[in-house]
């Protein structure tokens, strides 16, 4: 009985046809380029930030800070589409700044108010406006064991009294209390021009108070607080058209809670 003659790997027609054809497909991936996904540029968007940072720097950019601008700008869109790609976008930070944004081009086209608008808004809210009494006030602070009076004590030691910054009621009322705040202003005007107030315990010993000059409250005239009316009233009006917009915004989706998952 002849012997049987085994054949190399490789002298087997099909192993060498499968082994050729890996080598062709490896050298194949190796040699032809991935295939990339297309990143649309905006021209404009470029030319947008090229312009600011001209405007920045007072003087034409170079063709190497040109380059350098538009190179940060891809690489931001990348890095971008990228971020979404990953889901990275579903971020709590992430969400409230891009609804934030929404709302600002939401309100990007609010009119300006006419001068009738602005008379209106601002006899509407004269509180808004009004600025108040300030009162220049003199302190004379004793030991906590000094019986005199600021009076006796001034009579006898002038140097004792020291003016306070020019403060309203509300500033006298955080450094003291809110009661002794209004016994001080209200004092003020009485019959007994150079009573003093007090005394107001702390830990520095017992203060007193008096009034000697005053600023009424006061409501400018319109022409004098104009513009921050208008200011006033295009945050209001801006406010308004976002709450609107939003709110049909909304209307637009069927809304649907997901059950909850019974945890507190």
């Amino acid at each position: 009985m002849p012997a049987k003659i085994v054949q190399a790997p490789f002298q087997e027609p099909l192993v060498l046809f499968t082994f050729i054809a890996a080598l062709l497909f490896g050298a194949n991936a190796l040699l032809k380029p991935a295939e990339k996904t297309t990143l649309l540029i905006d021209s404009n968007e470029v030319e947008a930030r090229l312009f600011l940072e001209e405007l920045n720097s007072g003087e034409p950019l170079s063709e190497s800070k040109r380059l350098e601008i538009t190179a940060a700008y891809i690489e931001e869109e990348a890095l971008v589409i990228e971020a979404f790609a990953r889901g990275l976008d579903n971020d709590s930070r992430i969400r409230s700044l891009l609804a934030q944004k929404m709302l600002r081009v939401m309100s990007a086209e609010t009119i300006q108010p006419s001068t009738a608008q602005l008379s209106d808004f601002f006899s509407a809210n004269l509180s808004r406006y009004k600025q108040i009494a300030l009162f220049d006030i003199e302190e004379v602070v004793l030991s906590r064991d000094d019986e005199r009076t600021a009076k006796a004590a001034l009579a006898a030691e002038p140097l004792l009294g020291r003016p306070l910054p020019t403060l309203s009621e509300r500033d006298l009322a955080s450094i003291f209390s809110a009661e002794f705040a209004a016994q001080v202003v209200n004092s003020h005007g009485a019959p007994e021009e150079d009573d003093w107030t007090g005394p107001f315990l702390s830990n520095r010993g017992k203060h007193w108070l008096r009034v000697v000059a005053s600023i009424p409250e006061t409501t400018p005239p319109f022409d004098a607080v104009a513009e921050r009316v208008r200011l006033d009233w295009i945050a209001a009006e801006e406010e308004t058209r976002q709450r609107q917009q939003v709110e049909k915004l909304v209307e637009q989706y069927n809304i649907v809670m997901s059950p909850t998952s019974g945890l507190r």
